[in-house]
């Protein structure tokens, strides 16, 4: 199994006769292929006479190394009062990273079991960013504290192995449970990792999965067979898809010659076609092998291929270290030890010699508990003064996103970077604009970075659902730091630009909310087109452009980016009939409003 359970199943009939131990092996072996399908972090009988329980599971085999967990908690009240629930959710590396840093995700909800009915809630756990790479068994705790009205409190867990050298790869339970360990086995006996201890892939009950796209943020690609995707619920294929145009790879094996993309309801458009890009994210259709058994060396470099560049945790962990545009946008900045070793100074002058020959001379040292405590606080308070003067309240920082416009789905794709230094700040409490996903992100060594790709210093975060967004506190800005967070998001939209004209003298019309500027466009037949700009609500002809044009403008657009980001907008480009633009008017998902976003940029792309 991918997944480490801290409760276990026994058995009475292990007690009895050879053959009652045989039953008990086989029913054993039975439950354990069904759990690899959703883990139970735990299930507690709290009346057993009315059959009162509560059950606790993870839809998918394996915790991602950020983002969300899906929980999925059925509550069974047979008595005749309501059943008040608490659940505590606290999400942390393994314990053997806690000696580089004890970072630690919280989130709360509230539920209630209906008297004499059976209740059944999905929830979406934010889940910690595991900003460590030990090489023995690094991955990701979720612990569970349940507190039920009028019962005592019970605990559950879940434990998952991760690594920054794999992608985070989902299987249904039809392709794991013939290829789990075989792939297990291929994958650690090819890998660098010291560990040896890599999981393969976690598993999912394909009629189980949940409908919310965020569930499957973390994980970077989905294995299941054409029978299994239509099996899925019309929500959670939505889901999917939607995760799947924000970078995700869906993989489906099949032994029906005839599917194809249009069969499968992927897009009516792709009759016949069994392989497609859908904005950064790719679907495949493959021919499923005799007995569902796959070769592993072949499985391996389909995972791993050129087009998935590189597992979405290790972007995380690395991109935005080395180089990162925006970072560089705010410079750097000094620590003024000179003006602080002054300070310190003439306090160790007053509170030294001036004070002890001079505020409490011979004969009056008693007085020394008087100008000492005062020599002391006026020394304090003058150095506060100093970091206010010198840091200032609040902060500044730099946005940018990649917006991805699909308008036959009324959507906006939205992958958001953004960085910030903090001065003093007040409060570390604030709500998103709107639902995202949002995730720290490891930074350059500085003296004011405070996540680092295997760093010491702790990190509390709490994320909770507010009434418009996500509901923050804890480290997610501290003060006198510097931050960088990756966010995505999927927005409602109507906003896009039409096609109109003649095929030799094609126009755009806009309905986006404000004005755009230069605006390229690449026909069905690879010709390029542009305008310089376009006012909101008009319409514009086009002028003939060429490749050239477009890559030198866009190789200056991607300057602003990451180097995953960059690679992104290079497999975008590669696309036929889309836009591009860039503007500094869109508005992306708002965080902390303590921020003074000096700039916010992105680059709008999308189908006409």
């Amino acid at each position: 199994m991918t997944t480490h359970l801290k409760h276990r199943i026994s058995s009475p009939f292990l007690r009895f006769s050879p053959l009652a131990k045989l039953a008990s092996c086989l029913l054993w072996l039975g439950l354990t292929n069904l759990s690899t399908a959703q883990e139970q972090l735990l299930r507690n009988v709290y009346h057993a006479p009315s059959n009162t329980w509560v059950e606790v599971s993870c839809l998918l085999g394996k915790l991602p190394s950020y983002g969300y967990a899906p929980i999925r908690v059925t509550v069974k009240n047979g008595t005749d009062r309501d059943l008040k629930l608490r659940l505590d959710f606290s999400s942390s590396p393994d314990q053997y990273s806690y000696s580089l840093g004890n970072n630690n995700t919280s989130s709360h909800f509230s539920l209630v079991g209906r008297s004499g009915e059976t209740n059944s809630y999905d929830l979406i756990v934010p889940v910690n960013t595991n900003t460590q790479t030990s090489r023995y068994n690094n991955g990701s705790n979720l612990d569970l504290t349940l507190l039920a009205s009028g019962f005592d409190i019970v605990k559950g867990s879940m434990f998952s192995e991760n690594s920054a050298d794999w992608p985070a790869v989902l299987m249904s339970s039809e392709l794991y449970v013939p290829n789990s360990s075989t792939l297990d086995s291929h994958i650690n006996k090819s890998s660098s990792s010291s560990s040896k201890d890599l999981t393969f892939a976690g598993a999912f009950d394909p009629k189980k999965l949940p409908e919310d796209w965020r569930a499957y943020q973390g994980q970077d690609v989905i294995m299941m067979t054409s029978e299994d995707w239509r099996s899925v619920s019309p929500g959670a294929r939505l889901a999917i898809l939607e995760w799947n145009r924000l970078g995700g790879k869906i993989i489906l094996y099949t032994e029906n010659t005839s599917e194809d993309l249009a069969t499968l309801h992927i897009d009516k458009s792709l009759a016949g076609q069994r392989k497609t890009t859908r904005s950064l994210g790719q679907v495949r259709l493959i021919k499923l092998p005799t007995a569902s058994r796959l070769q592993a060396a072949k499985t391996e470099k389909l995972i791993k291929d050129r087009n998935l560049y590189k597992s979405s945790h290790s972007s995380i962990l690395n991109s935005y270290a080395r180089s990162w545009p925006l970072q560089d946008l705010l410079g750097e900045k000094h620590f003024n030890i000179a003006l602080f070793t002054i300070i310190l100074f003439a306090f160790g002058i007053l509170v030294g010699p001036i004070n002890l020959f001079v505020f409490a001379k011979s004969g009056q040292r008693h007085k020394l508990f008087i100008t000492t405590p005062i020599i002391s606080v006026a020394a304090s308070v003058l150095l506060v003064i100093t970091i206010l003067i010198q840091d200032g309240f609040g902060g500044k920082g730099h946005r940018i996103a990649i917006v991805d416009v699909q308008p036959h789905e009324n959507k906006a794709y939205i992958t958001q970077e953004q960085t910030a230094r903090t001065g003093v700040l007040l409060g570390n409490t604030f709500e998103t604009s709107e639902p995202t996903m949002i995730t720290p992100i490891a930074l350059a060594s500085s003296r004011w970075t405070r996540v680092l790709k295997d760093g010491k210093a702790n990190s509390t975060y709490e994320a909770n659902h507010g009434k418009q967004g996500i509901r923050l506190s804890g480290d997610w800005f501290q003060s006198r730091s510097v931050h960088g967070h990756l966010l995505h998001t999927i927005r409602p939209t109507r906003a896009k630009l039409e096609l109109t004209g003649t095929e030799a003298s094609p126009a755009l019309s806009s309905t986006f909310e404000f004005d755009l500027g230069t605006v390229y466009y690449q026909d069905e037949s690879a010709q390029w087109w542009v305008a310089d700009s376009l006012k909101k609500g008009a319409s514009l002809t086009l002028r003939k452009s060429n490749q050239g044009e477009f890559t030198t403008w866009l190789n200056k657009q991607k300057k602003n980016f990451s180097k995953i980001n960059a690679d992104k907008l290079e497999r975008l480009s590669a696309s036929h009939k889309r836009f591009y633009t860039f503007t500094d008017q869109f508005k992306v998902t708002e965080t902390s409003q303590a921020i003074n976003w000096l700039t916010t940029k992105a680059l709008i792309t999308g189908q006409l």
